[in-house]
């Protein structure tokens, strides 16, 4: 059951930090000279957005309801201003609102609910921890690369400084990455998953994926 509309609102208030808000608003009247018009049309919009994510809240609806209202929203009243006023700028804004609509209905379609973080077993770990564990998880990496074929834990532990059971925890902690289990037993990297390039195309998947949406995927 979710929590009141009120401790909601107060919630997502509080997260908004006014006191930083207020500054930051003072801040662009002196020193831009932003219309009081423009100011208030900010603090609309941060007050809707907490109200809108503590309506969700309260109710228990998924994170993508958000999106899908948020993002029809924008996209409609952007683009109709847009169209009246010729203005670029607003024309951006509403593609904008409708990638974000279609994102939400992406993942309603999917059932991805967004709610709650995504676990990361690094988030466990210390800083100095986390690093440590990257540094281990490179000279994994490397050693792989290096290898011509597969390697279980055992090999990849002769060819390094750790024992089997600790190549085999961060090979667990490593999941989600370049290194790729070929069987049950042996592990390799997955090249394409390495460099620039592989984030460039992660990013380029991420911005195309809500279209899919269209296409009945």
């Amino acid at each position: 059951m979710g929590r009141s509309f009120v401790q909601s609102l107060r919630t997502e208030l509080e997260s908004r930090n006014p006191i930083a808000l207020g500054t930051v608003l003072i801040a662009l009247y002196v020193l831009t000279e932003t219309t009081w018009t423009t100011l208030a049309g900010i603090l609309i919009a941060v007050a809707g957005l907490a109200v809108l994510e503590a309506g969700r809240s309260s109710v228990d609806a998924p994170q993508y309801v958000s999106g899908i209202i948020l993002g029809g929203v924008v996209a409609t009243v952007a683009g109709t201003v847009a169209v009246l006023e010729s203005s670029w700028l607003l024309a951006a804004i509403a593609i904008v609102g409708g990638w974000l609509c279609l994102d939400s209905l992406y993942d309603r379609r999917h059932g991805i609910d967004r709610s709650e973080p995504i676990e990361d077993p690094l988030d466990e770990l210390t800083f100095r921890e986390s690093m440590q564990t990257m540094s281990d998880a490179r000279e994994i990496v490397e050693t792989l690369r290096d290898a011509p074929v597969a390697l279980t834990p055992a090999q990849i532990a002769d060819r390094t400084t750790f024992s089997s059971d600790e190549v085999k925890q961060l090979l667990e902690t490593l999941d989600d990455g370049p290194i790729e289990r070929v069987d049950d037993r042996r592990y390799t990297v997955d090249e394409s998953e390495m460099g620039a390039s592989s984030a460039a195309r992660d990013a380029i998947r991420r911005l195309v994926r809500p279209f899919t949406v269209l296409t009945g995927r």
